[in-house]
């Protein structure tokens, strides 16, 4: 009998309507019944997209006592689903700039939270205060039910990032530092707070007085609270799995494929769960199986892309990717985009924003890289549109085969009608601007293995491309000096000896750049089998 698949929720946030649609709900019920166990205050950071809104309103339902709706699900006969009033605000609806616009908004998220509770009207005065306005909403809630309420912030820090470099940033910051710490005032009518934001923005600052706030964003026993393990991905997508799985693919090889492309997000580092990203995977399975980039297609990435045009340097070594565990806590924004901003402080924001992902420790340092193939695609395609690279989609296959036939006079003849599309005012003086430009090209091509700078004993490659099993190029760049110069340098200090492996064919490739032409002048080559 042919088993139907279970429909797939990709674009809800309401539990109620994943359960009563009957769709695929993965259980995450445990977590937060660990959290209303053991505490109060919770605070937790992850990416855009993430499942951050849905735990959110499975909070809710479970204090509304909405009990019916978590049957089969881990906390429905170990919670006894007491109903209390609930204050739920989602601060990505302040999306007003500058101070006045800012405090008004938020004022108004207050009046209709208090109308959803029974306890404003559309007549209600409120003042110009929000946080007098919260600690009024609380108090009328608990006066009115005669039980403590519970929080519920979503997107704490939405407007920081809207207004990041805002005249008033530092007004709007303090402004909302007063607001949140009317939690702490509050707490004898509070029964829990939870709040949940992109960044761990300024925590020191904005927290400042809500110190018994909990984060639980790198705590391992909440690692995977919001998004997919590998397990859940068997556990409740696995039916997809045999159903579109390739026509003569193995089962594990098409898995691997799926973890090559979303999975790879870590956010501690004391514990090495990696995660997928829900929307990804969700999108990914109701299309059928089909291989792309969908969560980054899904919001704005501005900010993201002002830091790749300023900072492309800082993208070319994956060997380089490190940030401090203390500048994960003590991020400031509004200094990303200054000429003095740190690189280990824009190394932690893209990991809280989801661009980079934690891959171990070293000598206190946080160890960082792309976390999936749908994320490297993205940042090497913004740096390819950052040195104006203009390599028509349709040719990628035409360069995938050419390495692929080792035909290293297609290759060449690709990447130079390429480079004739570089604006003449951009700037490209420097030999790892053409190299951040030749190495995003390559990262599109999905091979075993490309990488940059990679270090060996005696210096570092500039580019490495794994083709096949059997098949390598190790590719050395010059600016205006000759490709017989890069040719020696590779074979003087002997970059191919870690590759020479019985069978192995490896093609040494030097490659010449003009600043005159602003493309390549003169390349040679030579053929080594091992």
């Amino acid at each position: 009998m042919e088993t139907k698949l279970r429909k797939i929720a990709t674009d809800t946030s309401s539990l109620s309507e994943i359960i009563g649609n009957d769709r695929i709900y993965v259980d995450k019920t445990e977590f937060i019944f660990r959290m209303i166990d053991s505490g109060k205050y919770f605070f937790l950071s992850r990416p855009r997209r993430f499942g951050k809104s849905l735990t959110i309103d499975t909070i809710e339902n479970i204090f509304i006592g909405n009990k019916e709706l978590f049957r089969n699900l881990y906390i429905y006969n170990r919670y006894d689903f007491e109903a209390f009033p609930v204050i739920r605000l989602n601060m990505s609806y302040i999306n007003q700039r500058g101070i006045h616009g800012m405090t008004s908004q938020l004022s108004n998220l207050i009046l209709k939270a208090g109308i959803t509770c029974g306890v404003f009207t559309e007549s209600s005065e409120i003042s110009n205060n929000p946080s007098d306005n919260l600690a009024s909403l609380i108090e009328s809630v608990r006066r009115k039910y005669g039980k403590k309420a519970v929080v519920l912030v979503d997107e704490y820090d939405y407007p920081l990032i809207e207004n990041m470099r805002n005249e008033h940033f530092i007004a709007i910051r303090d402004e909302l530092a007063n607001f949140y710490n009317i939690l702490k005032a509050e707490d004898e009518n509070l029964r829990f707070c939870f709040l949940t934001g992109v960044t761990r923005f300024q925590h020191v600052s904005i927290f400042s007085k809500l110190n018994n706030l909990v984060d639980i964003s790198d705590s391992p026993e909440y690692a995977s609270i919001c998004g997919y393990t590998d397990e859940e991905i068997d556990e409740y997508f696995g039916p997809y799995i045999k159903e579109y799985l390739p026509t003569g693919n193995n089962e594990e090889t098409f898995r691997e494929k799926i973890r090559k492309y979303y999975d790879g997000y870590r956010f501690s580092t004391k514990c090495k769960t990696r995660l997928y990203n829900p929307l990804s995977i969700g999108r990914f399975f109701t299309g059928g199986c089909s291989f792309d980039n969908f969560w980054i297609e899904t919001g704005s990435q501005n900010l993201v892309n002002e830091i790749i045009q300023m900072r492309p340097e800082l993208f070319k070594d994956p060997d380089s990717f490190f940030t401090y565990p203390s500048a994960m806590n003590t991020l400031s924004i509004n200094e990303l985009f200054t000429k003095n901003a740190k690189p280990e402080s824009i190394y932690a924001f893209l990991v809280q924003t989801g661009y980079m992902t934690i891959k171990g420790m070293e000598y206190g340092k946080m160890l960082l890289s792309f976390p999936n193939r749908e994320v490297a695609d993205t940042i090497n395609a913004k740096l390819l549109g950052t040195y104006g690279l203009d390599i028509d989609e349709n040719r990628f296959p035409y360069l995938y085969n050419a390495f692929r036939n080792a035909d290293t006079n297609a290759i060449i003849s690709i990447f130079r009608d390429a480079y004739m599309n570089i604006p003449y005012d951009m700037f490209m003086e420097k030999e790892n601007n053409y190299q951040i430009a030749f190495y995003s090209a390559l990262m599109f091509l999905g091979f075993m293995k490309v990488e940059a700078e990679e270090k060996t004993n005696i210096g570092r490659i500039d580019i490495t491309v794994q083709v096949t099993e059997n098949l390598l190029y190790i590719i050395e760049l010059k600016l205006d000096g000759s490709s017989e110069k890069a040719l020696n340098q590779i074979k003087e200090r002997k970059y191919y000896e870690k590759y020479c492996k019985a069978g192995n064919t490896i093609h040494m490739l030097g490659i010449n750049f003009s600043s005159a032409t602003r493309n390549i002048s003169d390349w040679k080559e030579e053929v080594m089998r091992c």
